[in-house]
């Protein structure tokens, strides 16, 4: 016997941090929300039952993964009381491990790393084998997530590891094709953590000893200031065990080497608006973005997205190619120096670059073998609490579409004055995605939601006065197929320019060697 009244502790995590969309969504919870506290003995899920008489094969269930960059998050904030009692779906919020004790590695065996996803994965095997006890069916699991929890749903698609344990997904504002590490990327992270904590970096055993004899408080506090962590391509780094991505995920999903299932993805319009009001600060109240200053902010994210050579390396890189590929495609034409204009084309870059383009190559392989949806969300809420301190050039940020997914318009537990449009697209939010969970298609009587595909890319446009089909192309589809298809290409030749490298000639028969500088005298030789 268990009590199981309240939460248990929130797994470790740095508390002092929250991020400007994290502090209005808490805004809008009750204020005498109970602190869980938190602790590595953190592995728990919650379930919240509908009342009624049950389906004959159960309800459906929906297991949510919490966003925070993998880095924090909790439970405990997402009360599914409003969805379970309106829409007669089961749901079950999961707890898994979070910075460096869910996703440090050693870039080796010894610790493989992706220990949060694996955590997922445990909680998925429970509710697999004991949700029936609760009334819910185990042939109709749902994952579903945002931010970092989307990420977990896409990568759960792909991993074999998590093949069978759910029959639908729906993943919001989290680009798993993009957001994977891998050992080359960890190792620098490894170093750093031996570093500041004084333990030997080889081997690693030693290592791993070392770290586990720290203080779990002393392992948080001193590598707080690392947000990287997150899954990574690990079957390099697994050889004892079954990898949990065996490959990088855009080369899987192009095999078909993935778990395909009814799918729904989506983003708001404008995804990074509240993380650049705080880069620029309170001062530029309009955001506005001189020409200058848009140039070298684009140039500087697309040179530092090129990977620098070793320094014994002959390879020579070319950042500048990237840099002009994306400012060749988002600088306005004709050009122009009004800033507002300028501030929307690079919110833009980020909407289309870190959350679009990723999750609509994902409903496009999905696709190929099971129906796949996708929303842009442009409603901009009405009740004042929402809004305050988000200005209307911010459009629909990062996060602003949980609200009513998660019915806050309907709770009780609130001081708040929801407006009563708000309170209705909260019904059409929760309806549409329960009904997908119901029988996997998210079309409710008054609303119709097309499939997607790669042939016939089509979105819902969730907005006032009512969501329908992006009929217009509000959607820059092109500006997608440029970071699918066409920037990796710019990328891979931006640092694919080796000099140690051999090309064949077919009239001679011969492997000449190409060595910077000397192709001509060893031309002139032969």
């Amino acid at each position: 016997m268990r009590n199981a009244s309240q939460f248990a502790p929130s797994c470790q995590q740095p508390l002092e941090r929250k991020k400007k969309h994290e502090k209005l969504y808490m805004r809008l919870l009750p204020s005498d929300l109970p602190d869980p506290g938190v602790s590595e003995d953190c592995l728990y899920l919650n379930i919240y039952i509908p009342d009624g008489m049950r389906p004959s094969d159960g309800w459906p269930v929906i297991v949510w993964f919490h966003s925070g960059d993998f880095n924090t998050g909790t439970p405990a904030i997402w009360d599914a009381s409003v969805l379970v009692t309106k829409q007669k779906v089961l749901v079950v919020t999961v707890a898994y491990r979070l910075n460096i004790f869910g996703f440090f590695t050693t870039t080796d065996a010894e610790a493989p790393g992706n220990y949060g996803m694996l955590d997922q994965i445990a909680a998925l095997d429970w509710v697999k084998n004991n949700i029936e006890i609760f009334q819910g069916s185990s042939s109709n699991i749902i994952i579903f997530g945002h931010s970092a929890g989307a990420i977990s749903v896409g990568l759960h698609i792909i991993s074999p590891l998590s093949r069978g344990k759910f029959s639908k997904a729906i993943a919001i504002s989290g680009d798993a094709i993009s957001s994977v590490g891998s050992p080359e990327t960890e190792a620098p992270i490894v170093d750093i953590i031996a570093d500041r904590f004084g333990c030997n970096r080889y081997p690693t055993t030693d290592l791993i000893t070392c770290l586990r004899n720290q203080p779990a408080d002393h392992l948080l506090k001193h590598s707080s200031e690392i947000e990287t962590w997150g899954p990574m391509i690990d079957y390099e780094t697994n050889n004892s065990s079954d990898p949990f991505l065996p490959g990088h995920p855009k080369e899987l999903l192009e095999s078909g080497s993935f778990s395909a299932v009814p799918l729904i993805t989506g983003y708001t319009d404008n995804e990074q608006a509240l993380a650049y009001m705080e880069a620029i600060g309170s001062e530029n109240v309009d955001g506005r973005l001189s020409l200058r200053k848009f140039e070298s902010m684009i140039a500087d994210e697309s040179t530092t997205a090129v990977r620098m050579p070793d320094e014994n390396s002959t390879c020579e890189v070319k950042p500048q190619m990237v840099a002009e590929a994306v400012l060749f495609y988002y600088k306005p034409h004709p050009p122009t120096r009004d800033q507002t204009v300028l501030r929307d084309k690079y919110l833009d870059l980020q909407t289309e670059k870190n959350y679009a383009a990723g999750l609509t190559f994902l409903a496009g392989k999905v696709a190929k073998q099971e129906e796949s949806f996708v929303y842009r969300f442009d409603y901009r809420p009405k009740t004042d609490a929402v809004i305050r301190d988000v200005p209307k050039w911010a459009g629909v940020p990062h996060m602003f579409e949980l609200p009513f997914i998660w019915g806050l318009p309907h709770s009780i537990n609130t001081n708040i004055q929801w407006n009563a449009l708000d309170k209705k697209m909260s019904d059409w939010m929760m309806s549409m995605l329960s009904n997908f969970a119901r029988n996997g298609n998210p079309s409710i009587a008054t609303i119709k939601w097309d499939p997607y595909t790669e042939k016939n890319p089509g979105a819902l446009i969730i907005k006032d006065p009512k969501p329908e089909m992006d009929n217009s192309r509000m959607i820059d589809y092109k500006a997608l197929a440029f970071w699918n298809d066409y920037y990796p290409k710019v990328l891979e030749e931006a640092t694919n320019n080796c000099c140690n490298m051999t090309s064949g000639s077919s009239s001679l028969s011969l492997s000449i060697p190409v060595i910077c500088g000397f192709v001509a005298l060893i031309w002139r030789h032969f």
